[in-house]
């Protein structure tokens, strides 16, 4: 369990690669300007953001994967939303209140959430 466990939150952990590179290329796509410029920067600041989504992670999603799972009531609605509060309650508590770098904290940690749950779900059909 936990090896399944520790994979699962390091797959999560690619959040920031995958929002910064989706945001990345389409702003490069849709800007003037010199377009891998714009799409190493997006990427760079996301990456420079992972913080919010490791802390996301080892305080909210994992504990309350784990006390879902201890009462048998596993809910993966329920653990999106724990990523995406605690994406939004870190944000805030490391002044990114406003704008687009909250929603981007944000939309990683909720990515990460998912991510987690398909590697733990990976892992589980890998089993069968």
């Amino acid at each position: 369990m936990k090896h399944k466990l520790a994979k699962s939150v390091a797959l999560s952990l690619l959040s920031p690669i995958i929002i910064g590179s989706l945001l990345g290329a389409y702003y490069a796509a849709t800007l003037n300007g010199d377009a891998f410029t714009i799409f190493f920067n997006l990427l760079m600041s996301a990456i420079a953001n992972a913080h919010i989504v490791g802390l996301t992670m080892a305080a909210f999603v994992v504990p309350g994967y784990l006390l879902m799972f201890k009462y048998a009531k596993v809910n993966y609605s329920g653990v999106l939303t724990l990523g995406l509060l605690g994406g939004a309650i870190f944000s805030y508590l490391l002044s990114a209140t406003e704008g687009m770098v909250f929603l981007v904290n944000t939309s990683m940690s909720a990515v990460a959430a998912g991510l987690f749950l398909y590697g733990l779900r990976k892992g589980a059909l890998k089993q069968q």
